[in-house]
């Protein structure tokens, strides 16, 4: 999955960087997930005295609401010791680029997650230089340090498909890898082929190559692409 960071301090324009990025990307055919990073001790998504509230208060540690509009899973688990990758897991598999909000401590010295830093004053500017790495672009009010750092400057309010531009031609070749690998699975049933979501394709492909690693003189690499075909066998053959 492609992941992109958004880090800054509180009011430096980080939550406006991601809308521009989710409106522009889910525009140009990208599915989009955004994780947001809540550091409050004691904050819940839930509302006290809810059903819901009293279903996990209860001891569910699992619990599912369905709305006609909205499907919301919340999980009581401790997150404080969660890397990147746990959290990553709990997406669905049909995202195409991820977009973090925080994470500051998981995402500023990985290389493989690009930052945008939204920054209000030359000092933070500095302190995200010497921190974060690689940094794609800065945003917010303080253009002139960014241009002496040789690190791109956006103002976002005035161009904001240069941001979507930047992070798209970041990401294409990454999320277009990801989608192929995605439909590696095909079932094909008397010449008919099966469609297949990518919750099914995971199921199936990680069963099969399971099975067929067992099998003597069979090495699996992992990136094998995967064909099964079913075909109707009559009395008479």
């Amino acid at each position: 999955m492609s992941i992109v960071a958004v880090a800054g301090s509180k009011q430096s324009g980080k939550t406006t960087a991601i809308e521009t990025l989710v409106h522009g990307l889910t525009k140009r055919g990208y599915r989009i997930a955004t994780v947001k990073h809540i550091p409050e001790a004691d904050f819940t998504i839930d509302t006290e005295g809810k059903d819901t509230w009293r279903h996990a208060r209860a001891g569910a540690s699992t619990v599912v609401s369905v709305a006609p509009n909205e499907l919301a899973i919340i999980k009581k688990v401790d997150t404080t010791k969660y890397g990147l990758s746990e959290i990553i897991r709990n997406l669905e598999d049909d995202v195409d680029i991820t977009i973090l909000e925080g994470f500051r401590k998981l995402v500023e010295q990985n290389p493989a997650v690009p930052k945008i830093v939204a920054a209000k004053t030359t000092n933070e500017i500095l302190e995200a230089s010497k921190r974060c790495k690689p940094i794609l672009s800065f945003v917010g009010p303080i253009p002139t340090e960014a241009a002496k750092l040789n690190i791109p400057y956006i103002d976002i309010l005035k161009e904001p498909e240069r941001l979507v531009d930047m992070v798209d031609k970041k990401l294409v070749a990454s999320v277009e890898k990801e989608r192929k690998r995605k439909e590696d699975v095909r079932i094909q049933i008397d010449g008919r082929l099966l469609p297949l979501n990518p919750f099914v394709q995971k199921i199936m492909r990680n069963t099969i190559l399971t099975m067929v690693s067992t099998l003597r003189d069979t090495k699996i690499r992992g990136d094998e692409n995967l064909f099964v075909n079913i075909k109707s066998v009559s009395k008479h053959e």
